[in-house]
């Protein structure tokens, strides 16, 4: 027995290394495997909380041009020394603030001055005109200043828009966005997020111990390890670094870094996801394989020290005759041959096993990552927009009511009641690109669809100086469609179309309506740069654009193509004669149903 055990040793030892190699390989394999699925997983919070930040500072920008609208404005920059008039503005300003969630709204004079403010006479006549946000509303356009009071350390994002007497500036309504609300929102994520703006500078933060700290700096007693990161990675790329989890944690983690643009405000969005886990789950795996190794290694000593027990007896067997040694030769074949086919039947079992788990685990995680970048960026991109214009028409009707025209107050009110029921069709809008292509379409008269299409973008309409000419649109035509869905594509084409023609001299935006036999052609052409023939091809995939970072996400095309889709027609892009971008929708006609006032 002594001898056998050590002929044993060998052949164990070679077993045990051979393990060993293998281990290490399949940690290596599973790590790398782990943290890029930790990656994607925290790529989506990133979207998320990426999309957050817009939304919040997108409300916020867009308060200053509505507030600027309402005559008490004008009036207060007409009369600056009438203290009632002042007194009832503030009370105005208040009022709007609080209803917005802003911290702070005032009005300036051209020279900077403050006239009225929502904090009373906290900031009345404070000279604020060297401020960059009142330099750039005395030049028409929107202001930005990111505000750090050197002595409270208090930050405060303003956006300023000029108040218009005629064709000149009277003034700059400014409105403070409350970055408390934002940070809140930062902290409630299970990773660390925080965004730094172009010097490295942390401008937002849950943590108050990481604001208005500089992430190319190291400081004893951060919350994370923020000293050493880098922000020039790609959105498909991540980095590893080390620190401290908090304050009472004395020992480094390691943590997955993701950076990802806020490009209009030319700062930088940081996560922070702890990579232990990644790490538990490649150990898991070790362990997993480590034990099923060692039970098929000693499945087959067994089977081995089986079989040499059987050649013993068999040798003994010899000894009692010809007719038993056959007899048992036979009996020890068969089973060796019942082992071998038992064996590999259980190796094959548990590989195919292993697969289906594994196959099944990765469609199960991109099934919800999908959803969740589905879900997020539809209701993002789709209740923006209504939410802006029921804000406007409602201050319009309070100006209305104000001034006693009640029948221009009504008109805004029915406008927002059709806005509200718009946004109960757009609550259902996600189901809609599931469904079956004719589930949910009638029969819509276009004149309808362009008339609120247009009016819904009258403002930057005549903001840009663009009327567009429509031709061959006639009442009495309809489409098979929906009527909210094509809407929304006709915005959305116009609305590229301005923004294809921003930089042009004399911009023009062409509809033209033809109908046949067969159905009815959609045309809407511009003048301006156009879609180079290589990037046609490519110009309704998800993400895709070229606009310039910050412009947009490259949905709105993608989005455009699938509803088109769903209505059975079809859309194509070419060039204009004018040389610009042509976007032609093909539609199914239902002229013949519909009777022609």
């Amino acid at each position: 027995m002594k001898l056998r055990a050590t002929s044993l040793l060998g052949p164990v030892a070679g077993v045990v290394l051979a393990a060993v190699m293998v281990m290490g390989g399949v940690f290596v394999t599973a790590e790398r495997y782990y943290l890029n699925q930790l990656a994607e997983e925290a790529g989506a919070s990133i979207e998320l909380q990426r999309e957050n930040l817009a939304g919040w500072l997108g409300r916020f920008r867009a308060l200053p041009s509505v507030y600027s609208r309402h005559p008490a404005l004008l009036a207060a920059l007409d009369a600056p020394d009438d203290g009632a008039l002042r007194d009832r503005l503030n009370i105005l300003l208040e009022s709007w603030t609080y209803s917005t969630g802003a911290e702070e709204s005032y009005l300036l004079g051209i020279d900077g001055r403050v006239l009225a403010s929502s904090s009373g006479d906290t900031r009345a006549g404070r000279n604020m005109g060297h401020r960059p946000h009142h330099f750039e509303a005395m030049q028409g356009r929107l202001g930005r200043w990111f505000e750090v009071d050197a002595r409270t350390r208090l930050r405060g994002y303003h956006f300023s828009f000029p108040v218009w007497r005629g064709s000149e500036v009277a003034g700059v309504v400014v409105v403070t966005a409350n970055v408390g609300d934002m940070e809140d929102e930062l902290r409630l994520s299970p990773d660390e997020v925080f965004v730094t703006d172009a010097r490295g500078l942390v401008v937002l933060s849950g943590h108050p111990d990481l604001r208005l700290t500089q992430i190319g700096s190291s400081r004893d007693g951060l919350v994370v390890p923020v000293a050493g990161l880098t922000t020039d990675l790609s959105e498909g790329e991540f980095e590893l670094v080390r620190g401290r989890a908090d304050r009472s944690d004395r020992k480094e983690q390691e943590f997955v870094h993701l950076v990802r643009p806020v490009a209009t405000e030319g700062w930088m969005l940081h996560l922070l996801a702890a990579s232990a886990q990644a790490h538990t789950k490649a150990y898991v795996v070790v362990a997993l394989s480590g034990l099923i190794a060692t039970v098929i290694a000693l499945a087959g000593l067994l089977v081995g020290a089986r079989g040499r027990l059987l050649h013993d007896r068999l040798l003994a067997g010899e000894r009692e005759g010809r007719l038993l040694e056959r007899k048992v030769a036979m009996r020890t074949a068969d089973l060796s041959a019942a082992n071998q086919s038992l064996a590999r039947e259980v190796r094959d079992r548990s590989a195919a096993e292993a697969e289906l788990r594994q196959t099944q685990n990765d469609l199960v995680q991109a099934g919800k990552l999908a959803v969740l970048g589905q879900m997020s960026t539809a209701l993002s991109h789709e209740f923006n927009q209504p939410l802006t214009a029921i804000r406007s028409y409602a201050e319009n009707a309070t100006a209305f009511v104000e001034q006693g025209r009640e029948d221009r107050a009504r008109e805004n009110l029915e406008r927002i009641m059709r806005l509200t029921a718009r946004m109960a069709q757009l609550s259902r809008r996600l189901s809609n690109f599931a469904r079956k292509p004719a589930e949910g379409m009638q029969d819509v008269a276009l004149t309808d669809v362009f008339d609120e299409a247009l009016g819904l973008m009258a403002a930057r309409l005549t903001r840009a100086g663009v009327k567009p000419r429509i031709t061959g649109l006639r009442n009495g035509l309809t489409v098979r469609a929906g009527a909210i869905r094509l809407q929304h594509v006709l915005m959305n084409l116009i609305g590229n179309a301005l923004d294809a023609t921003e930089d042009t001299l004399n911009p023009a935006i062409d509809i033209d309506i033809r109908e046949d036999e067969n159905g009815v052609n959609i045309t809407v052409s511009d003048n301006g740069p156009g879609v180079p023939e290589e990037l046609r091809e490519s110009i309704f995939d998800p993400f895709f654009t070229t606009k310039e970072v910050g412009r947009g996400v490259g949905l709105g095309l993608s989005i455009s193509y699938n509803i088109i889709r769903d209505f059975g027609g079809r859309i194509r892009v070419g060039v204009s004669d004018q040389g610009g971008a042509r976007f032609c929708i093909r539609l199914a006609s239902t002229d013949e149903q519909v009777a022609v006032e």
